[in-house]
């Protein structure tokens, strides 16, 4: 029986795995690639039914290959559902008008990216695949990261006067302080991409930085301080 095939395109490796997870347990042939290029060449080789693109990519924006597919590759429809984290509706208007289907913004649950894909696909495959997806392994969940909360310690004043990213490329300056004026102990790192409208996997590294200045500290959801932070570094 034909199963509907997902390109997925991501250089986030968590990304990647929660997408491909959640796809392949209800039912659809998954690929990956991490670059612009390497999908462009793939979208010919694995002819898929959906492409789901991450706005941010290291070679070519998913933007530029959101218009590239509508205007060259014409003889096989796919299906274009752009990922982001921006969430203003400015940035989604935007990415529908490169001809993208859907604009999904991120953190996102496993069932709002089954049913998304699931009302892409053409309507024959539909009843190949599950519309409710398996659980995931915690391993591979995105709120992992994205929902813990990043606290300010020490002297709430420190980047007033002195930034720990003077001496790093990690992030620039004006960035940096509204970064750290959004980390109030309330909001999670989702959130506070959100608010400042700065991709997660700048966030994380920044973070990273804070950690190892000790002037902020992690906790979850339920209140407990995360001993183990490599989780941000690693992404």
């Amino acid at each position: 029986m034909l199963r509907p095939r997902v390109l997925v395109v991501d250089e986030n490796t968590s990304t990647c795995l929660f997408i491909a997870t959640t796809l392949q347990q209800a039912g659809y042939e998954v690929s990956i690639t991490r670059s612009g290029q390497e999908a462009l060449s793939r979208i010919m080789q694995f002819h898929p039914q959906c492409l789901i693109l991450n706005v941010i990519l290291p070679d070519i924006s998913g933007y530029a290959i959101c218009r590239y597919v509508r205007q060259n590759i014409p003889e096989h429809r796919v299906s274009i559902i752009l990922i982001s984290t921006k969430r203003r509706a400015l940035d989604k208007n935007y990415g529908l008008r490169q001809g993208a289907d859907r604009y999904l913004s991120q953190p996102f649950s496993a069932e709002t990216l089954q049913q998304m894909v699931w009302e892409v696909i053409p309507e024959p495959l539909r009843n190949t695949v599950r519309t409710v997806s398996a659980p995931v392994s915690q391993q591979h969940r995105l709120p992992e990261f994205t929902e813990l909360i990043p606290r300010r310690v020490a002297n709430q004043e420190a980047m007033r006067t002195s930034s720990p990213f003077a001496h790093t490329a990690i992030i620039a300056d004006a960035h940096a302080s509204q970064l750290y004026a959004a980390i109030d102990g309330r909001k999670t790192i989702a959130e506070i991409a959100t608010v400042t409208e700065l991709e997660i996997k700048e966030i994380l590294r920044a973070l990273d930085v804070l950690l190892k200045e000790n002037s902020i500290q992690i906790y979850n959801l339920t209140g407990q301080l995360v001993e183990n932070t490599q989780l941000l570094s690693a992404r």
